[in-house]
């Protein structure tokens, strides 16, 4: 007799406690209204029975044999198709808040490869717990024009087509998901890119300098709003803003729209066939908008008040929160009128774009950058919210997050609906998203893969393959580093210096430290700040520089109390040292040269 490990057992004991892992050989579900995502139509009274992986029959009325299957009674409930977020960091804790939010597949576009594919391939076998995972390919980008540029574990750089057709035929060997693209890449690598997608059926989405270039290359879907904004700015309204902000504050390219090219615009994304994800939850986190919705609260109340979710790192946990006072490397409160003004404009005309791609036609497809930026699950169903405070109905919602990113992946035969040989992926409400797009939030039961799940969060939750690579929390505020200091030697005595640091992660707030002395410190770029090194501290030496991004709780140049929960979540908020000398003054020299001395 074969004999198991008793970690085996372990294992299959806590995700059975989980509810993630024991399959029910057939699940009836009796009495609920079936929601029509493809038209909004209802079909009350349904049964609908699952067996394995697979919805084998739809039917209305009853007349269904129940023997020996799971009956749940779904009377005064209403059954939508399995949620889809297509655009997600797949993180090793995420499982349950996916799942138990009624998202039952997830697309990764940014995670390091290989664990994404044993990830992948964990979840099909049941080994591992969680939602449907599918992947892109790496990140394709161009080769990096500045120096400073920081490489992410999950990007793969392409200098020509060439190479793009080696790599693209690479990841379709692997049986990839979907292609992502970044906006560096040159126009004859996106159409190589493109060109081998297509052969393997497969979706180019990703970022883009301007929709125009994702129209022309064949491009598939378009990853925020911003590639839809360039195509529209006014650069003169853009350069007389930059006139009135300042110094490292970049307002986002939606701000600065001209209007009147929108319909052009949106005719060409329509007839090409692009999908739009607008990304509104992650794009606009720190606007007005989203906070007066009182997003923060709600993701305050899960990640903090419910103690079971305690595995999941406090410091992603208090980044996420500290997003919500951010716009881009600012504090909001630090920001003028104008600032913010100028920043909700934005969110605004994004509101614009979506409305406008919807009544021509177009089709949105949902994905929310979880968990770079926002908490998984959850934050797909303020996504649809948005959405729908952007003008769209409930209905043209709903499609974005279950018939549309399944018609982009070309899985619609299989993902998406409520229909005999799709998936076994149901999620029952207590009440009517159509007339109330919030109802998505009311869950009574989620079917996820043919498992009925408990709901629950599990303290002891535990990811049997944990990701191998360093994780960020933070997305707006970066670990500082120096590359080097500018002069490298100081004389002894002067009565000021200028020292200039060279690195990467810096920040409005950053400050440099001269031999542990807080100097004061100028913002120039991400890439360069400025210190004054007084007299005092000009005495001969080699001494320490560092720069630090301030950190609450410990001491900063700022001091707002709790609004500074701005570096909770830094993995390093002290850069490396870099030494810099200060010589003696010049004099007589200590022991004369030879030929000082020569012929006495």
């Amino acid at each position: 007799m074969k004999m198991f490990p008793k970690s085996a057992f372990l294992l299959l004991a806590i995700w059975a406690l989980c509810g993630l892992v024991m399959a029910q050989d057939r699940v009836v579900i009796r009495g609920g209204t079936l929601v029509d995502v493809r038209d909004g139509s209802l079909l009350p009274d349904v049964v609908l029975v699952v067996e394995g992986d697979q919805i084998v029959s739809v039917s209305a009325g009853g007349g269904q044999s129940v023997q020996g299957a799971t009956v749940i009674d779904a009377s005064g409930k209403y059954l939508l198709p399995g949620l889809i977020d297509l655009h997600v960091h797949y993180r090793d804790w995420s499982a349950e808040l996916y799942v138990n939010h009624g998202v039952t597949t997830v697309v990764d576009l940014g995670t390091p490869h290989e664990w994404a594919k044993a990830q992948r391939e964990g979840i099909l076998s049941g080994w591992i717990p969680g939602p449907r995972l599918l992947i892109g390919t790496n990140n394709l980008e161009g080769p990096p024009e500045d120096e400073n540029y920081y490489m992410r574990g999950y990007v793969h750089i392409l200098k020509d087509p060439e190479e793009a057709m080696f790599a693209m035929q690479r990841y379709v060997s692997e049986n990839v998901n979907a292609v992502k693209v970044y906006d560096s890449l040159s126009v004859e690598v996106l159409r190589a890119i493109v060109r081998e997608a297509e052969k393997a059926n497969l979706p180019v989405i990703g970022h883009f300098q301007d929709v125009r270039i994702a129209a022309d290359v064949g491009a598939h879907g378009i990853e925020h709003i911003e590639a839809v904004a360039n195509a529209l700015v006014d650069q003169q309204a853009r350069e007389d803003a930059l006139k009135k902000v300042r110094k490292g504050f970049n307002p986002p390219a939606e701000s600065f729209m001209d209007l009147s090219k929108l319909p052009e615009i949106v005719e060409l994304m329509v007839k090409s066939g692009l999908y739009l994800n607008p990304t509104m939850r992650m794009s606009w986190t720190g606007d007005r908008a989203l906070r007066e919705k009182g997003f923060h609260y709600e993701d305050f109340d899960l990640l903090f008040n419910d103690w079971r979710l305690r595995y999941v790192p406090l410091n992603w946990r208090l980044a996420n929160l500290k997003e919500y006072q951010e716009i881009g490397l600012w504090h909001w409160a630090d920001l003028s009128e104008y600032e913010q003004d100028l920043f909700h404009r934005g969110y605004t005309n994004a509101q614009r774009v979506i409305r406008a791609f919807v009544e021509a036609g177009g089709k949105l497809y949902a994905g929310t950058d979880s968990a770079s930026m926002t908490v998984p699950g959850l934050s797909l169903h303020q996504e649809m919210e948005l959405l729908v405070d952007a003008g769209v109905s409930p209905l043209q919602a709903l499609q974005a997050a279950t018939i549309h990113p399944a018609e982009l992946l070309r899985m619609e035969d299989r993902l998406g609906g409520l229909e005999k040989g799709q998936v076994g992926d149901v999620v029952i409400l207590d009440a009517n998203p159509l007339e109330d797009i919030r109802n998505t939030r009311k869950i009574f039961q989620v079917i996820s893969r043919g498992r009925v799940m408990d709901g629950q969060y599990h303290a002891d939750f535990k990811n049997p393959l944990p990701k191998n690579d360093w994780e960020g929390s933070s997305h707006f505020f970066p670990s500082p580093r120096i590359r080097w200091a500018s002069p490298e030697v100081f004389v002894e005595g002067a009565q000021q210096a200028t020292l200039t640091v060279h690195g990467t992660g810096f920040i409005p707030y950053s400050f440099v430290r001269f031999h542990g002395q807080k100097l004061k410190t100028t913002f120039t770029d991400v890439f360069q700040l400025t210190a004054e090194v007084p007299a005092k501290l000009l005495e001969a030496g080699t001494y320490a520089v560092t720069v630090e991004n301030p950190d609450f709780g410990w001491g900063s140049n700022i001091s707002r109390g709790a609004a500074d929960l701005a570096h909770l979540g830094l993995r390093d908020y002290v850069s490396n040292e870099f030494l810099v000398m200060v010589k003696p003054q010049g004099g007589a020299p200590i022991f004369p040269h030879p030929r000082e001395t020569a012929g006495d």
